[in-house]
């Protein structure tokens, strides 16, 4: 083949793709994160060996701890952190390894490695919370009997495509702050703990966030306390989904380019 020419697109990207996808799958990384991702799986669990043991115990309904889990655990920190230190990395560990030389002297095109690196992210991230999703689903609505459960399935579904938009929305912007600025993460950590705060906020202000328009997706949110809770705002359901696909693509439009 004539190596002065680059792969096609579709062919470089699923080269780097299979090749990202093996170290991600093997790292640290992915085993802190899978922990911190599967513990309200471990919680549910207690949850359930409380509520055989202590049957009169004051305890939170398990679709309200269900919804708690969903929208303040997994929506709100854990898939955005994970999405910080997974997508943040995509690059920079390139440079830092010093493997990127070999990438891109490669009949590759950056984008397309950056697309295989990004599509590596995206099924290992997805790997790790969406069977959680759906571990934690089950064992908690089942706790008062299996009648509960059919009603609430299309709540899971629609739970587990929020969570996999959240992890390609957060990821595609901190893929783009990967890729420009060489010490990502405690930019990202004031992004994720102090811009998206503005969620909380009144007025027009949330929709400057990916935390108000995702939240805005899932039909049972648990209830809030105090001036978040009187704040805050749902936003129409199809110009949330419509809106994070548009940002989602512009950004990694741009950590491509």
């Amino acid at each position: 083949r004539d190596t002065s020419r680059p792969l096609p697109f579709a062919t470089g990207a699923r080269a780097v793709f299979d090749l990202s996808l093996e170290g991600m799958m093997w790292s640290r990384r992915t085993l802190l994160m899978g922990i911190l991702v599967a513990l309200p799986v471990l919680f549910a669990i207690v949850y359930r060996v409380v509520l055989a043991t202590q049957p009169r115990a004051e305890l939170l309904p398990p679709g309200d701890l269900y919804a708690v889990i969903v929208a303040l655990y997994w929506i709100r920190n854990v898939l955005p952190l994970a999405a910080l230190f997974f997508a943040t990395s995509l690059v920079a560990d390139e440079v830092e390894g010093r493997t990127l030389t070999y990438l891109i002297t490669r009949p590759l095109t950056r984008p397309s490695i950056f697309v295989g690196k990004f599509a590596a992210y995206v099924v290992t991230t997805l790997s790790l919370a969406l069977p959680a999703g759906v571990l934690a689903f089950f064992i908690l609505l089942s706790a008062r009997g299996f009648s509960g459960i059919p009603p609430a399935i299309g709540d899971l579904l629609r739970d587990l495509g929020v969570m996999a938009l959240a992890l390609v929305a957060y990821g595609a912007f901190f893929a783009l702050l990967g890729v420009f600025l060489k010490r990502p993460v405690i930019p990202g950590l004031m992004f994720l703990y102090g811009w998206e705060l503005m969620a909380n906020l009144p007025g027009y202000l949330p929709r400057f966030t990916l935390t108000a328009w995702l939240r805005s997706l899932i039909h049972h949110r648990p209830a809030q306390e105090g001036l978040a809770g009187l704040f805050q705002q749902v936003l129409p359901a199809g110009q949330s989904l419509a809106v994070l696909i548009v940002v989602s693509a512009v950004l990694l439009a741009a950590a491509a380019w």
